[in-house]
């Protein structure tokens, strides 16, 4: 899965480039604030493993499933917010309908982008997959709850959107955001350059992600 989110990202940034969209804005680049948040990163994942292994050694451990759930949860949420401001950084604003400004949020950032590449529904609904952005709306309009039982339920009060993570689940997200970040990193530092980028490549990371969405639907299914 992660190879996956991986090559997924490389693809969409090389044919951003290739349709003329890339500029670097100095404005939103903070250099130290990006080294910060790698090591940020690491100093987390590490500290989380202990975590997660005190939570199945520990018999009374409600009070640390919530203070993991919410760590997890936080942790995704700032990977999608540096990901906006790295797609800030490099594409030229005046080559998106409207353009952005540091207002601008995640799911407008990939709607734009989306839109401008002439994108199919099938494939944009793959990439709004990919950044999690029915996750992330849940958590920043607070439709979610945290329970003590090891779930966070998203959507609460609507059957069709509603889904149920534990943490496990939480940790997948987690190190999805974490490869697509790097895939970012990498692209911008000119890594990984020979991944194909044409538009027959675009179209079969469809069938990637929606295997990868399957797989989610079915793991969360056993919750219920």
């Amino acid at each position: 899965m992660s190879d996956a989110n991986y090559r997924a990202i490389f693809v969409i940034l090389n044919d951003i480039e290739s349709h003329g969209l890339i500029q670097f804005n100095s404005e939103y680049c903070d250099e130290e604030f990006f080294k910060n948040f790698l090591e940020f990163e690491k100093d987390f994942s590490n500290s989380f493993h202990d975590v997660v292994s005190r939570l199945d050694s520990t018999q009374n451990n409600q009070e640390m499933t919530v203070f993991a759930i919410y760590s997890e949860m936080s942790f995704i949420m700032s990977h999608l917010d540096v990901m906006n401001k790295f797609l800030k950084i490099i594409i030229n604003p005046t080559k998106l309908k409207g353009g952005f400004d540091e207002n601008t949020v995640l799911h407008q950032m990939i709607t734009k982008i989306c839109n401008k590449m002439q994108y199919s529904e099938k494939l944009k609904n793959s990439i709004r997959g990919l950044f999690l952005l029915s996750f992330r709306n849940a958590i920043l309009t607070q439709q979610y709850r945290i329970y003590q039982n090891n779930d966070l339920v998203i959507y609460p009060n609507n059957e069709t959107l509603k889904k149920h993570f534990s943490i496990k689940d939480l940790t997948d997200y987690s190190l999805q955001v974490m490869t697509m970040l790097e895939a970012m990193v990498d692209w911008s530092n000119g890594r990984k350059k020979s991944i194909d980028n044409s538009a027959s490549a675009i179209y079969s990371l469809v069938n990637d992600m929606k295997k990868q969405v399957e797989l989610l639907d079915k793991k969360l299914d056993r919750l219920y």
